[in-house]
């Protein structure tokens, strides 16, 4: 009896043991990931640094701009109100031909 007492105790030790090396290992694959996040922004950031055009941007253009927003503006009226057209149908249904 005792010594089923002694390999059950060892197991939920044993179980006890695994389980905080996961959650240290869960820690440990965090960080790195965390770690690995940071040095791939940082080379990203050296590299769109040394293209050039795309590291310094210079500021847009008022004119581009206003005309910029005058095309979108425009879209959007274009969409908010389209132009329907009626075609029309013969005595059966069926659609008539324009002249």
């Amino acid at each position: 009896m005792m010594e089923t007492l002694y390999i059950i105790g060892t197991i939920i030790v044993g179980f006890g043991v695994v389980f905080k090396l996961l959650i240290d290992l869960g820690h440990k694959i965090e960080d790195g990931l965390i770690e690995l996040d940071e040095k791939l922004a940082m080379a990203i950031k050296s590299v769109v640094e040394k293209i050039p055009g795309m590291g310094e941007s210079e500021p847009i253009n008022p004119i581009q701009m206003a005309i910029g927003q005058l095309i979108a503006n425009m879209s959007q009226q274009q969409q908010q109100n389209p132009t329907m057209k009626v075609i029309q149908r013969d005595e059966k249904g069926l659609f008539v031909k324009e002249d």
